[in-house]
């Protein structure tokens, strides 16, 4: 009987975890792509775990969706889903395909532009028990061997690979930060090509203006700058809005 009622508790437990992570499954995220470019587009979407294509329904653009990405032609908005599971991931975007396999964890070695995001619910990566979904975002540049000590004047991690940028981007979150990252490239910050308008990486401000920190030029792992990252929450209810701009 003891073995019978300790099996009993262990299957109730089972089958709590198991509702849990069904109605963790069904938690969406809404997140709304936009191709401003003259051109047509390519985006992927790459989870961490594995570096395998994410699970994303591409919704009003899944009849443009060839080997895992997403084909947007000038002037396309993408309305697509991503379940809160899908955890730590990224998004990149290239001017032709990438390939039958992409991997957005390989933009600093293809110099993509890198949207980094963490998808969770409640206190599985949110700022809230409450919330039901939410979505960390940040824009990375970061050069492939670029670290916090090489970040330091006059030389701002020159040499260690150029910056990770093809395609200019704003992220977007109502009542969010806004981050703007865009070119032509600049020799402000040495000679890795960074992107020049991209905001101030040596700000003490985040988003929504050029004067403020709006992207990862180095890791920010240390240092002064680490109280200024340029990462903010997308929360329940709301919309994760990434636009590729027109320009450089």
């Amino acid at each position: 009987m003891v073995r019978f009622l300790k099996f009993s508790a262990w299957a109730l437990g089972l089958l709590a975890a198991s509702a849990t992570m069904a109605g963790q499954a069904a938690a969406q995220v809404s997140v709304i792509i936009q191709n401003q470019q003259a051109q047509t587009i390519y985006v992927a979407f790459t989870l961490g775990a594995g570096q395998a294509p994410g699970p994303i329904n591409w919704g009003t653009c899944s009849g443009s969706v060839s080997n895992n990405q997403a084909v947007l032609t000038s002037g396309t908005t993408c309305k697509a889903t991503v379940p809160t599971l899908a955890g730590s991931s990224r998004f990149c975007a290239s001017t032709s395909s990438m390939g039958t396999t992409p991997n957005c964890y390989l933009a600093q070695t293809n110099h993509q532009t890198m949207i980094e995001t963490t998808f969770g619910s409640g206190s599985n990566g949110c700022t809230s028990s409450s919330m039901t979904s939410c979505v960390w975002y940040d824009i990375s540049v970061i050069p492939a061997n670029c670290t916090d000590q090489q970040w330091v004047s006059p030389t701002w991690c020159s040499n260690t690979g150029g910056a990770a940028y093809n395609l200019p981007v704003a992220l977007i979150c109502p009542g969010q930060p806004t981050f703007t990252c865009q070119g032509p490239t600049s020799s402000t910050w040495g000679n890795s090509n960074y992107p020049g308008n991209c905001g101030n990486p040596n700000a003490t401000c985040v988003g929504n203006s050029q004067s403020c920190v709006n992207a990862y030029f180095y890791p920010m792992f240390q240092g002064p700058g680490s109280a200024y990252q340029p990462v903010a929450q997308c929360p329940q209810g709301s919309a994760l809005q990434i636009m590729f701009l027109a320009g450089p």
